[in-house]
């Protein structure tokens, strides 16, 4: 029973770990950038361009 359970739900907790990895990216790209002397427009923007990210969502990571 729970071999099958785990079987069934594999791919959601595939998604919920990569999208774990991909926040742990960004957050280390915000800061880095921050590091550098980077102003949040400019991570903002960084953020776009490399992630793909809406604006709402790159203002969330800062």
């Amino acid at each position: 029973m729970c071999q099958a359970l785990l079987e069934i739900m594999e791919p959601e907790i595939n998604k919920i770990r990569e999208l774990e990895i991909r926040k742990g990216k960004i957050m280390g790209t915000v800061d880095t950038l921050r590091e550098l002397g980077q102003n949040d427009d400019e991570i903002e923007e960084n953020l776009i361009k490399k992630y793909h990210l809406s604006r709402e969502e790159a203002q969330s990571y800062l």
